[in-house]
């Protein structure tokens, strides 16, 4: 297939599909091929071969990135049954590791809406300075199917990728999802705050 991406990018984008590191690819048609495992077990087998050449197709690293994280968002309204471990034990230990919480920073507990709205604000006063905000705390059951997005937004807050984070289309219409817009929105002021004072 044709691609305008290294195999290091490549690598770089299925890093986001897989929790446990992924080592480096030999060439271009093997990273690609393993990208394409990986997001087929993420957004199924069916949707796979037209997403991947979109993504491969991508003019660069960013686009290629921002259509990446479109198409798991526009997967995740889907049942999640279909994302489970495959029967080929190479996809079901690669997939694993999306399908499994990831680890996240506890947010302090909920309180009166009046101290909450303080440390909201609080928050965002130190993102307008440069400080990246804390990621939300989605260790409830009810977060599980957006752990990955969440994990894929706090990397590219930690790379300081204003660009990627506003790539990632979110549908805030409910609490997780309002949470993910909130942290990205954030992050893409924390970064450009920082780039402004350099």
């Amino acid at each position: 297939m044709f691609t305008n991406l290294s195999a290091v990018q490549i690598n770089r984008l299925a890093q986001r599909l897989s929790e446990a590191p992924l080592g480096r690819s030999a060439n271009v048609a093997a990273a690609a091929e393993r990208f394409e495992r990986l997001l087929a077990a993420k957004i199924g087998a069916d949707r796979a071969p037209k997403a991947i050449k979109a993504i491969l197709t991508a003019p660069g690293l960013e686009t290629a990135a921002g259509r990446l994280a479109a198409e798991i968002d526009a997967c995740e309204p889907d049942a999640r049954a279909e994302l489970t471990p495959s029967r080929d034990p190479v996809l079901a230990a690669e997939a694993r590791p999306m399908l499994e919480a990831i680890p996240v920073a506890p947010e302090p507990a909920a309180a009166p809406s009046a101290p909450r709205r303080r440390r909201e604000a609080d928050i965002e006063a130190k993102a307008r300075q440069g400080e990246l905000p804390p990621p939300p705390d989605f260790s409830a059951p009810t977060h599980a199917r957006f752990r990955a997005k969440l994990a894929a937004l706090v990397e590219l807050a930690g790379n300081a990728d204003a660009i990627g984070l506003r790539a990632v289309a979110i549908n805030p219409v409910s609490s997780s999802p309002k949470a993910l817009a909130r942290y990205r929105d954030l992050a893409v002021l924390a970064i450009e705050a920082r780039e402004g004072r350099a």
